[in-house]
């Protein structure tokens, strides 16, 4: 079967307007070129579509099952006319992006709002995940931006750093280690402590130090990032976070470095041989400028590139 585009054309046009004549103004064509272009497609089709009473004609039962699929291909056509449009004037678009806790709150709280008021046409897509399903997704592409802290060496996927900082102890600022300058792994080994989930970077750079120093922390709690900031802030213990976890995060809370210093690494990941687009690149110059706003940040470097 060999039906060609014109001869589809010619059969929404007869659907839609009920007629052979009104289809051909539709189509600027006669009323005769009509006529064999349905004639041609009942031909390939192998059965035919209309009957005819005069002027007018009326779908066959075949007819209207065929021009539910036409549909679905013109809507589809439809569609793609808008993306190509609203690639061509930058309105519309959809932009994906996963980011873990830590840069959460900073996004919430800056970058979506401006983000939306630059690009009012644009979907964003924003999911919060743990730092191995954020690398995983970018690589599939379901992302076309990941926001991590640390982890796993970005292999194929095109990435780029943030900023540096290192993370800090965060309690009420009652607390009797809130009078310190710095708190030590010592410190923290004669209070409880809330620490992030095993698998997170922080904490296993964390552990690592603590088994070094052979350091134990007695009846540690586990959780999010965020949620230790607020357990810590319920005064259940001292918790341990990067830098920009508690941006967006109305706590009374006070933050005081680490000795020694556990290095934190901000960074962008990107598509394997994605190119950059202005939606990324946009949302990327707006998440620069926050961290660097970012009061929580101080002591930190933010990269400026």
């Amino acid at each position: 079967m060999r039906i060609q585009p014109r001869q589809v054309e010619a059969f929404r046009a007869v659907m839609i307007s009920g007629s052979f004549s009104a289809a051909a103004q539709t189509m600027h064509i006669t009323q005769p070129a009509i006529s064999r272009l349905i004639r041609d497609f009942e031909a390939e089709a192998g059965f035919p579509l209309f009957e005819r009473n005069g002027n007018r004609v009326f779908p066959r039962e075949e007819a209207v099952l065929l021009y539910r699929e036409v549909e679905h291909l013109y809507v589809g056509l439809d569609h793609i006319g808008r993306i190509a449009n609203d690639i061509r004037n930058m309105t519309g678009g959809v932009l994906r992006v996963g980011t873990v806790t830590s840069l959460n709150g900073l996004c919430v709280a800056n970058v979506l709002l401006r983000f939306a008021e630059l690009y009012p046409e644009v979907t964003v897509i924003f999911d919060t995940e743990n730092t191995e399903r954020v690398f995983d997704l970018v690589t599939m592409r379901h992302y076309d931006l990941g926001l991590v802290v640390g982890g796993r060496e970005a292999g194929e996927l095109p990435d780029e750093e943030l900023a540096e900082g290192a993370a800090v102890a965060v309690m009420t600022p009652g607390h009797p280690l809130a009078d310190r300058s710095e708190v030590t792994l010592a410190d923290l080994a004669d209070v409880r402590v809330v620490l992030p989930g095993r698998r997170s970077p922080l904490r296993m750079v964390l552990d690592e130090h603590l088994r070094v120093e052979g350091i134990n922390l007695r009846r540690p709690i586990e959780a999010s990032l965020a949620n230790c900031c607020e357990l810590a802030a319920r005064g259940l213990g001292v918790g341990v976070v990067d830098p920009l976890v508690m941006s967006g995060l109305d706590l009374d809370l006070v933050a005081r470095p680490l000795s020694p210093v556990l290095p934190v690494t901000y960074r962008v990941l990107r598509p394997p041989q994605a190119p950059s687009s202005r939606l990324t690149d946009g949302f990327v110059a707006l998440l620069k400028e926050a961290v660097h706003r970012s009061i929580l940040f101080s002591g930190a470097t933010a990269s400026s590139t």
